[in-house]
């Protein structure tokens, strides 16, 4: 894993975790950072402030999209091979519980108050949205072809899912759960939202390049060439940059989301993939 300082946009540390991580999710308040490792089926733990592995938490499944509570005490991993959703505390990692969602669960993400779980069923053509006080799905909605990646609005009021297959955006109302569906570019992966919700940037990992959404308008008003094969996508909402991870290139493009400009390309180990935040916030 690429450690890569925002100030300067220079890599500061690499770190070994497990086989073919993919997920990450950043607590500053606990100076932590998860990785899910698909291959490797387990969890590292990463002490943020020295860059060093400190546990490996082994699974059974395979760990996929990865998420915390607001309050960063429970840590959510979406089983890509058992269905299923896993909540860990962090304090230890031991599993508090677990629930059945859909078929290959891949992007997870947590509303802004932490009471609801929205799962990416990558086989099932649906989001499912969990109760976390339950732990049980009281909702379905489906979407297109083989969702992949989540967002979500600051407010949590707007929820976005990437369907890989049907190259397009599903938006999705949080409280009426009306969809509407945005086409972007060819085999979207993942999803990030502006600070104010007004801009959704999604990766297109077969154009090279990432569309830029209006909210408003529902549709696609800039398309900005990055890397080889753009996978993860994450905001940087204290100076408004959009980090992208270029698989092919091993590389992570900066663009300026006040004019949608690509400003910079930083060079990072081989084969950059990201997926969740990856993006450490300052703790409050």
């Amino acid at each position: 894993m690429s450690v890569i300082d925002l100030a300067s946009n220079k890599v500061i540390a690499s770190i070994e975790v497990g086989k073919a991580p993919v997920g990450v999710a950043t607590s500053a308040a606990l100076s932590r950072t998860y990785i899910s490792n698909v291959d490797g089926q387990s969890i590292s733990v990463i002490d943020s402030q020295h860059y060093q592995v400190i546990q490996e938490l082994p699974l059974k499944g395979s760990p996929v999209g990865i998420a915390l509570s607001p309050d960063s005490k429970t840590l959510y991993v979406a089983d890509w091979f058992e269905d299923k959703v896993l909540a860990l505390n962090t304090a230890d990692l031991t599993q508090q519980r677990t629930v059945s969602v859909g078929k290959a669960p891949a992007g997870i993400i947590v509303s802004p108050d932490g009471k609801q779980l929205y799962v990416a069923n990558r086989d099932s053509n649906d989001v499912a949205i969990i109760d976390t006080g339950s732990m049980q799905i009281i909702h379905r909605i489906a979407v297109g072809e083989h969702p992949f990646g989540l967002g979500l609005s600051r407010d949590g009021k707007q929820l976005y899912a990437v369907n890989v297959y049907s190259n397009s955006v599903s938006m999705i109302d949080t409280q009426t759960h009306q969809v509407n569906t945005i086409k972007v570019g060819e085999h979207p992966y993942c999803v990030t939202v502006s600070s104010d919700g007004s801009r959704v940037y999604v990766t297109n990992t077969q154009s090279d390049n990432i569309s830029v959404i209006d909210v408003v308008q529902q549709k696609v008003i800039s398309i900005v060439p990055v890397g080889g094969y753009p996978e993860g996508i994450s905001f940087d909402h204290a100076n408004q940059r959009v980090y992208v991870a270029n698989w092919f290139d091993n590389t992570v493009s900066v663009i300026d989301a006040s004019n949608n400009k690509l400003v910079e390309t930083i060079a990072t180990d081989k084969q950059s993939r990201a997926f969740g935040q990856f993006i450490q916030e300052t703790a409050h």
